[in-house]
């Protein structure tokens, strides 16, 4: 099936038309070669002089390229965009000189085609319509053409299950988010820039410039499907917490680390290991788009935080079962100050509490976490009852802390006792009520010194 789907999309590719060699149109000012003033000539690319660092223009004559000051020659009038101009002055005399390299542009949109593919038959791939709806709105205002490459490409985006913030770009025009990623943006602008960045990439063929042969044929052993085994694994425990009906402790602890294992693994492959320079030639080429069309783009803080919440509080909770605490409070605060918090993430704030602190002040806050997440809860999150059991003994509250653990007990018994975590969960409430001495709802066996 997967050949299949590889075998269509190519197929589909080669339907499409090429473009033409680009270039632009100018008149002569002052004699050079064969050319008089008033000619008009075509414009095939633009270079930096090795030796005396002078901008000189690569004028297209009969079999062969010429190059010459760019004073000699006024340009004309063109409808190229902002990133038409960006490919014309880093990427056109490269093309026109070694052509469009198509056989390897063709290797890296198939390494594409399976990496998608991969990524979504192992679970790794983040679902939210919304989400993805809000991105493509921005990719329309940043880049609404088509690219400029040796067949008709448009974007396309996939948002990875992974604490890094990271973003890197495929030759094709697809474009690689991390949940850590969007969830590290505060503002639109943020996000805007990151997908800039990783337009300038394309738009400037850094993975095909990157592509080493050598290095890549080393890598192919290692199959896009035996690197993403080892992330789904961790990730589908994740899945099982979110999709189920309650949270397991220790099931998820490394699912940031393993997914980002997929992500950074194969940077190299793909030729998305951008050096300094293409960095900060992204980075430019980000900063003065934003100076130029900013006004474009959303001002209301709320409003995108509401578009990107989903990835925020999935990336709190990787952060929470990594065990970066301070981050996932970070990021859970996030949704709470704007008034967007719902009884997952109230119950995520209620742990953090009871893991950063126990004063009273951060214990009866948690405590108030976990009834705010009962008022939003619909019954599914059994382990609010936990949770609070576990507030109340740790203030010692043994009363409350009983009947607390007896609704979460009750809770597991009506679940599919087949499951080995609601074994696990009940062999755990069954050894604390017994060595507690809390079977008995009437007689509490601990009381305050």
């Amino acid at each position: 099936m997967k050949k299949s789907l590889i075998l269509v999309l190519l197929f589909v590719s080669y339907l499409q038309p090429s473009f033409a060699q680009q270039y632009k149109e100018g008149i002569v000012n002052r004699r050079f070669d064969l050319f008089q003033v008033g000619d008009t000539v075509k414009v095939v690319g633009v270079k930096t002089n090795d030796v005396s660092g002078r901008i000189q223009y690569a004028i297209k004559v009969p079999y062969q390229t010429v190059l010459v000051n760019m004073d000699r020659v006024d340009l004309l009038p063109d409808d190229f965009s902002y990133w038409d101009n960006l490919w014309f002055e880093n990427r056109a005399i490269d093309v026109a000189d070694k052509g469009w390299e198509s056989k390897n542009r063709e290797l890296l949109s198939i390494e594409a085609m399976e990496y998608a593919d991969e990524i979504k038959q192992n679970n790794l791939l983040f679902e939210d319509e919304l989400l993805y709806d809000y991105l493509y709105q921005l990719i329309f205002k940043i880049h609404p053409n088509y690219l400029i490459k040796d067949k008709n490409r448009v974007f396309h985006i996939i948002i990875i299950k992974s604490t890094e913030p990271t973003y890197f770009s495929f030759e094709n025009g697809m474009i690689v988010l991390t949940t850590g990623a969007i969830a590290s943006a505060n503002t639109e602008q943020e996000l805007v820039n990151m997908l800039a960045e990783s337009v300038a990439n394309i738009v400037l063929d850094h993975n095909l410039i990157n592509l080493n042969h050598a290095i890549r044929a080393e890598n192919r052993a290692r199959t896009w499907g035996n690197i993403a085994a080892f992330a789904s694994a961790a990730v589908m425990a994740y899945n099982g917490e979110r999709n189920g009906v309650y949270y397991s402790f220790d099931d998820a602890l490394n699912i940031g680390l393993a997914a980002s294992y997929l992500t950074y693994e194969n940077l190299q492959r793909i030729g998305a290991n951008y050096n300094q320079k293409q960095l900060e030639l992204t980075r430019q080429a980000s900063q003065i788009f934003w100076e130029n069309n900013s006004h474009y783009f959303m001002k209301d803080r709320s409003q995108f935080i509401a578009l990107t919440s989903n990835a925020v509080s999935y990336t709190a909770w990787q952060e929470f079962h990594s065990k970066n605490y301070e981050y996932a409070l970070k990021l859970a605060e996030k949704l709470e100050s704007m008034g967007m918090a719902m009884a997952e993430e109230y119950l995520l704030l209620s742990k953090l509490y009871r893991k950063l602190g126990n004063d009273l002040d951060s214990n009866l806050q948690a405590l108030e976490y976990i009834k705010n997440a009962k008022t939003m809860d619909d019954g599914r999150i059994i382990d609010l009852d936990l949770e609070e059991g576990l507030i109340y003994f740790r203030m010692e509250d043994y009363n409350n802390a009983s009947k607390a653990f007896h609704q979460y007990k009750e809770q597991l018994l009506s679940l599919n006792d087949s499951d080995p975590r609601v074994k696990t969960d009940l062999k755990f409430i069954n050894q604390l009520l017994h060595r507690f001495q809390m079977n008995d709802d009437s007689t509490i066996g601990l009381t305050k010194d």
